[in-house]
């Protein structure tokens, strides 16, 4: 028809344009987005504190401030750092950390100084893949100073490799690495960036200064001086691994593997069961050369085809739910009835799958989309309420998908906070501990029931981001005499043990009580703390 022969407007193929090279977007790219002066804001701004940590902290004021000092400080001395657990899917902590600020400032500096040379090097890793191999690294988000989150692996810039690596395939391979971030040789990040060879042969002191062996000196440094392990939390550590694992993959590509990798996990697709063995085979000595190792455990392979996803997700996915009806603001809403049903079936799936936690978590998930009756609202808020109790990870999602999304009244988050705060206690879990002082500071809540404790729980603790979440309600809910305690330890930490308790340190005492750069930052009035925390 005439119409079809009309030739399409300007800005039809522009934006068809920009589509076509989202979809033809490799994954160097990705980093080439991403300016020097991004990079700095991205990694020291809002990443020197790790996700799962109670949002109550910010760096955005020290980077700031960073912005217009000289680098690197003249104090090379390797930092100790705080420890902080948090809860897996499975019931078992993971350690984190927060390395000592100044020293993470001059770890930033040099990868922003040399970020010419490491996207250059991402560029040769990465140029003869013919899809994004690496699912989850740094990357430039809309509308975010951010650099790193975990959630984005299905971004439709990085396309769904998987429909054509099933073509030909007739078994996919799971593997993964064992306790990757704290097995990470600090030397191997030198090794992955010049070759081996060239890095030993220029290890020596005369060749310090050279840039590799400044990234490696400079992340060492975060770590006490250590050679093995890097932090897990700071988003300058996804950084440093990606260097060393896209180096790996290289290795598995030019062996002519069909692979993706979900940071340290590994799903290959082979024709054959003897191909899938060879991966494996390959994989590990390929890791050895960087001093890394499989989970020989978590080794699986499977007979294809299989499901797209997850078994369990397409069952959740599925779920069929018969009462639905909308709201006035266009919600789907559902019934008592069906979310009784759904919360019992996300439950059985659940326990099918060795108890992980994360099952729940979808399922929590996906009953944020939906609207919730009064009725339907006080059974599931008290469903929520015994399944954080008995699966502490939930504690985690809670403030985003329960309490805020479904309006959940201020009496109820009082009532979980103080179960979640006695069982902390109970437990040691100085995480759960610390999230439900966190939602009464949110919420501008008293615990009067356990608050009494926080002090001398928090004190026993030694558990830096227990201590400091604890003397923030003192502060703002008791008589200032009360926090004592709090400074006469702080004198004693920053004597003995500074490093590991620095953000509790700096906060409470004086300008006139810290030591060098320190001084001068509570001179400029720079705090971690959230303003809104500090009211």
């Amino acid at each position: 028809s005439e119409k079809s022969l009309n030739r399409p407007k300007k800005d039809q193929v522009i934006s068809f344009k920009k589509r076509i090279c989202k979809m033809m977007k490799k994954y160097h790219e990705f980093y080439d987005e991403i300016s020097e002066k991004e990079l700095f804001k991205g990694l020291l701004g809002f990443g020197l504190f790790a996700e799962k940590i109670p949002n109550f902290l910010s760096s955005e004021f020290f980077f700031e401030y960073i912005e217009k000092e000289t680098f690197p400080y003249n104090d090379k001395i390797p930092k100790d750092y705080i420890r902080y657990s948090s809860m897996r899917n499975i019931n078992i902590p993971r350690p984190l950390a927060i390395p000592e600020p100044f020293s993470y400032a001059n770890q930033v500096k040099i990868l922003v100084d040399n970020w010419i040379k490491i996207r250059e090097y991402f560029k040769n890793k990465t140029k003869n893949d013919k899809h994004k191999v690496s699912r989850i690294h740094l990357r430039k988000l809309k509308k975010k100073n951010v650099l790193f989150e975990m959630n984005y692996k299905n971004f439709d810039e990085d396309g769904d490799p998987e429909n054509k690596l099933y073509i030909n395939s007739k078994y996919v391979v799971n593997v993964d690495i064992a306790t990757c971030f704290p097995s990470i040789y600090s030397h191997a990040i030198s090794w992955s960036l010049v070759g081996k060879e060239e890095a030993k042969k220029k290890s020596k002191n005369c060749f310090k200064e050279e840039w590799f062996n400044q990234i490696d000196f400079y992340t060492r440094n975060l770590k006490y001086g250590e050679t093995n392990g890097i932090l897990i939390g700071p988003h300058s550590s996804n950084l440093i691994s990606e260097i060393i694992l896209c180096c790996i993959d290289k290795e598995l590509i030019e062996k002519g593997y069909k692979f993706y990798r979900n940071i340290d996990d590994y799903t290959c697709y082979t024709s054959s069961f003897a191909d899938s063995e060879k991966f494996i085979f390959d994989i590990s000595n390929i890791l050895k050369k960087y001093e890394l190792s499989l989970n020989s455990k978590k080794n699986k392979i499977v007979k294809l085809p299989q499901a797209s996803v997850v078994n369990w997700v397409s069952k959740l996915r599925h779920f069929y739910f018969k009462d639905v009806y909308k709201t006035k603001d266009n919600k789907e809403g559902i019934k008592l009835k069906d979310l009784k049903g759904f919360l019992d079936f996300v439950i059985e799936i659940m326990l099918e799958n060795n108890n992980d936690a994360a099952i729940l978590k979808y399922g929590i998930k996906r009953v944020a989309k939906k609207y919730l009756s009064e009725k339907a609202k006080e059974y599931y808020i008290d469903k929520i309420h015994h399944l954080t109790l008995l699966y502490p990870y939930l504690v985690l999602i809670l403030e985003e998908f329960v309490f805020e999304i479904h309006n959940i009244s201020l009496e109820k988050i009082k009532d979980i906070s103080i179960d979640l705060y006695n069982l902390g206690r109970n437990k040691n879990n100085y995480e759960l501990c610390s999230y439900a002082i966190y939602f009464s500071l949110k919420y501008n809540l008293k615990l009067e029931s356990v608050s009494e404790k926080f002090k001398n729980d928090a004190i026993e603790s030694e558990d830096c981001i227990f201590l400091m979440i604890a003397y923030i309600y003192d502060k703002r809910n008791n008589d200032k005499k009360y926090l004592k305690e709090y400074k006469e330890l702080a004198k004693e930490l920053i004597k003995n043990d500074f490093e590991r308790f620095w953000l509790f340190c700096y906060e409470i005492l004086s300008q006139g009580e810290l030591k060098r750069e320190y001084k001068k930052l509570k001179l400029n009035k720079i705090s971690f703390i959230k303003q809104e925390f500090l009211k």
